[in-house]
């Protein structure tokens, strides 16, 4: 078939019809693009923008749309963005001026691939009210992290930032800028800086990263962070897996800080005060889940390694931690219970303690945040390998399992280890209710009290301990919970030894006593049995049963511990068990301040016999002055089979075994 000859079939009408609307269609667009007033559209913008997030949006300046170009963009001129509709009224930015781009491409993708975004002076104002819900989220229950698109050039320009969180008491404000450095072949970097205060102490955050027109969805983007919070530094080296998705972050991080309970306002988690600390470890974020793991470092004098692990659901945060110290630092756990942390010290800390020093108060008086504690779930393991505590009290290993679960805190179990015995206590403080409720229930179990007596070569008593206190108390404080007391405490040794002179000396034997104290004599004597029974009401601790029973002396007490002062007021009155020839008739008395108490003589019938004495002298021989010293009653022997079977049945664990083995004198003896 030739040129001449082909015949060329018509265009079917349908087809010539379709293809003139849209070449019609096309030119409109192109028409209307390059025309368009759209100005005149801002309102309708506006309208559909509102309705697709959920806030009210408005712009109240111009809008110039740059179409003809693969990266298209558009600049919009006083930009209100509302706060979402279950708020209150008000906005959550004012922008004069932004600056919007887009890659056309990436739209035909399901990607949202900017250009360029740039914010002149914007005014945002975030803010999580007391029921946990955050203005940046227009739907409530959305819990997904920030997963921003790829953005190549992002500048912010004199930005102003504020928020507040109502649960946590948390204010921040301040200024925020971003920028990029370039430098040849491509090279540069970005930063976003910002400055503040965080409730009215320094604010500051520096982040650097590669240039961000170098950003590529398939690579990894590479940053560094640094930040201060107060008293609260913290630095991190990482990347972000899938720029610019922060539901996925992965860093090397050192935090360091005053206080470990500052952190709370960082992360809304209820952590314990502590002293100064400083940890090191891998953090990693996969949705709302954070992971710190291969954890070292110090927290006050003591060693700290482990892992963390916090889940965010339905608003609540979860803590998960297993951790262990190689050697523990006994005074650094007085900070958990409210007693003054050591080292640098607040304006405010520093009054507290100096008035709990004039006051000589022991029990600290530092007051549960009842918010943090409903605001986290917790369960902590911590181990502790070796304890350095002080010379009289003998721990050589703590362990402690803790739950948080809806503003009950729980300890179950709290074990010290003693070298022989040790120390178990279960506490519960249910927080649910303005005023805590607190019940606490301390187990010693085979403790030794030589012990107790490290640093002395020939400890002046030794034994077995037994003991036990069960005690119920409301308050936000330890002194309050022990000022409001209720319930038992009771305590036995069962048989041990205790120095001859101690003994004589309650009864009070003077003649006995004075010659051993002459012959500074180290002779012990059996201690046949030891029991003390109280019985705690609103914070006073009434002895029901004092006794020592040692081979020469029967010792019986009376009185009171009054926790809501800090006071003893105790005596304690032996009687020989064989005549003596000079004895005082003057109980031996415990009183004054727990912290620094005075051991006196009770003025009874000593000062008269001191004066029969005398009168006596004068008519008499002097063996008629002695008389009245002279006391032939003997104590018999305590029933210590009685009183140890109802120290057990008042809580300690403890057998009575009348045949018990005696410790051996000492080879000087």
């Amino acid at each position: 078939m030739t040129a001449a000859t082909l015949h060329l079939r018509p265009i079917p009408r349908p087809v010539r019809w379709t293809g003139g609307v849209l070449a019609v269609l096309i030119l409109a667009l192109v028409l209307f693009l390059s025309l368009a007033n759209w100005n005149a559209l801002r309102p309708f913008i506006a309208r559909q923008a509102s309705a697709m997030s959920g806030r009210t949006i408005r712009i109240d300046g111009d809008l110039k749309v740059h179409p003809w170009s693969w990266t298209p963009y558009a600049e919009v001129g006083g930009l209100k963005i509302g706060n979402p509709h279950w708020a209150n009224d008000g906005l959550m930015a004012d922008i004069p001026k932004a600056t919007v781009g887009v890659h056309l491409l990436s739209l035909f993708t399901g990607h949202w691939d900017l250009t360029r975004l740039e914010l002149d002076h914007p005014k945002i104002w975030l803010f999580v009210d007391s029921a946990g819900r955050e203005n940046w989220r227009a739907n409530l229950g959305d819990d997904q992290p920030t997963k921003l698109p790829l953005i190549e050039r992002f500048l912010v320009d004199g930005g102003q930032l504020g928020f507040a969180d109502m649960p946590r008491k948390l204010t921040i404000g301040g200024r925020v800028e971003s920028h990029e450095v370039a430098r040849g072949s491509g090279g540069g970097s970005f930063h976003l800086d910002g400055n503040g205060a965080i409730n009215a102490r320094p604010f500051d955050l520096s982040i650097t990263g590669a240039p961000l027109l170098n950003v590529n969805a398939a690579k990894p983007y590479d940053f560094t962070a640094a930040m201060r919070a107060g008293d609260t530094r913290l630095n991190a080296q990482g990347v972000l897996p899938k720029p610019f998705d922060f539901g996925q972050v992965q860093a090397a991080m050192t935090v360091s800080g005053r206080n470990f309970a500052d952190l709370y306002t960082l992360t809304g988690l209820a952590l314990p005060d502590t002293p100064p600390f400083s940890l090191s470890g891998d953090l990693n974020r996969q949705g709302p889940r954070y992971t710190f793991t291969k954890v070292h470092g110090t927290v006050g004098s003591s060693d700290l390694a482990g892992d963390f692990q916090v889940d965010r659901v339905d608003g609540r945060r979860t803590l998960k931690a297993d951790l262990r110290s190689h050697s523990l630092q006994f005074s650094d756990l007085g900070s958990l219970v409210g007693a003054p942390k050591p080292g640098a010290r607040t304006p405010a800390e520093q009054a507290a303690a100096s008035a709990r020093k004039a006051e000589g108060r022991l029990l600290p008086d530092a007051t549960l945040n009842l918010a943090k504690i409903r605001s986290t779930d917790a369960t902590v393991r911590y181990r502790a390998d070796s304890v350095k505590s002080p010379g009289w009290l003998p721990i050589s290993k703590a362990s402690l399992d803790l739950t948080l679960d809806h503003g009950v805190l729980s300890m179950t179990p709290l074990v010290f280890s003693l070298p022989q015995g040790d120390v178990d206590a279960r506490i519960r403080i249910d927080a649910r209710t303005d005023t805590p409720k607190d019940d606490v229930d301390v187990r010693v179990k085979n403790a030794r009290l030589e012990n107790l007596f490290r640093s002395s070569a020939n400890p002046p008593i030794d034994g077995t301990l037994e003991a036990r206190a069960e005690l119920h108390g409301v308050g936000d404080s330890v002194h309050k919970a022990a000022s409001t007391a209720n319930g038992t405490f009771a305590l036995a040794v069962p048989n041990g030894h205790i120095r001859q002179l101690l003994a004589e000396a309650l009864g009070i034997d003077a003649t006995k006593a004075l010659g051993l104290l002459i012959d500074k004599s180290s002779k012990d004597t059996g201690v046949r049995c030891a029991m003390a029974d109280f019985q705690a009401d609103n914070g006073v601790l009434t002895a029901r049963n004092l006794v020592l029973d040692t081979d020469p002396v029967l010792a019986k007490g009376s009185g009171t511990i009054d926790l809501r002062d800090e006071t003893l007021n105790l005596t304690l009155e032996g009687k020989p068990k064989a005549f003596r020839l000079i004895r005082i008739k003057a109980p031996v008395t415990l009183t004054g301040h727990i912290l620094s108490p005075h051991v006196g003589i009770k003025a009874g019938r000593a000062p008269l016999q001191g004066a029969e004495a005398v009168g006596l002298a004068v008519v008499a021989t002097p063996l008629a002055a002695i008389i009245p010293f002279i006391d032939p009653g003997l104590a018999k022997n305590a029933d210590c089979a009685g009183l140890l079977s109802e120290a057990e049945q008042k809580g300690a664990p403890v057998k009575p075994s009348a045949a018990a083995p005696l410790k051996a004198p000492h080879p000087h003896t």
